[in-house]
């Protein structure tokens, strides 16, 4: 899954994992940083193993894209109302502040940190440094090389959804996509995995407007 922070990663990870039954890859198993060329090394070491499924924020490439291509890897993308995308960031950043293992630490947006939402560090933030999150699931989006998935689909119809996303890759049948959808709610998955209760806080569409 290559697409940018705060769209839907993990969900889109636990519905593609359960679905087609694969193993989730932590960070820990997953290439270290976004460049082209760790991604390439981590390929031709074994580094992705067999029906397994990870994610991380890769901007799109051309390079990256013939290298999930020769190695039989599968692409998807998802992508969030760009306003929700903005707040799930402010409230992250918040949330993580404490958090010294942190893998973005002293990112741009590290500097809203204590701030309002609409105080002058976090303006700052959004005409400067959220763009290259807009753009990257632009460019992915253009690109037509990613199956797209949207998470505000994924909210009204996600039978609809993800079967529209899994025909692109490989048709399940109706019952395995049902499955997924009952396993992977936001409960679930905070319970299932604690890690993300720093990463998941409210998971609906449209919370931007309680707040900007």
């Amino acid at each position: 899954i290559a697409a940018p922070p705060k769209t839907g990663n993990s969900w889109l990870k636990c519905l593609l994992a359960t679905a087609y039954g694969l193993e989730w890859m932590t960070s820990e198993k997953a290439p270290i940083g976004t460049e082209t060329d760790e991604f390439r090394r981590w390929l031709e070491t074994g580094g992705f193993s067999d029906r397994s499924v990870f994610h991380h924020h890769y901007d799109w490439s051309p390079e990256l894209v013939a290298l999930a291509g020769t190695h039989g890897v599968h692409l998807a993308t998802i992508l969030r109302d760009p306003y929700d995308m903005f707040v799930s960031r402010y409230f992250f950043t918040q949330a993580q502040a404490d958090n010294p293992n942190r893998p973005d630490k002293g990112a741009g947006h590290d500097a809203m940190i204590g701030e309002p939402i609409d105080g002058p560090a976090s303006l700052a933030y959004l005409a400067d440094g959220f763009g290259g999150q807009l753009r990257k699931g632009i460019d992915w989006l253009r690109s037509g090389d990613s199956v797209v998935v949207r998470y505000e689909s994924l909210h009204a119809d996600p039978v609809a959804e993800l079967t529209r996303a899994t025909d692109r890759i490989s048709p399940l049948p109706p019952e395995r996509v049902q499955a997924a959808i009952a396993a992977c709610t936001a409960d679930n998955l905070l319970q299932r995995r604690k890690g993300l209760r720093r990463r998941i806080r409210t998971a609906t569409v449209g919370d931007s407007r309680n707040h900007l």
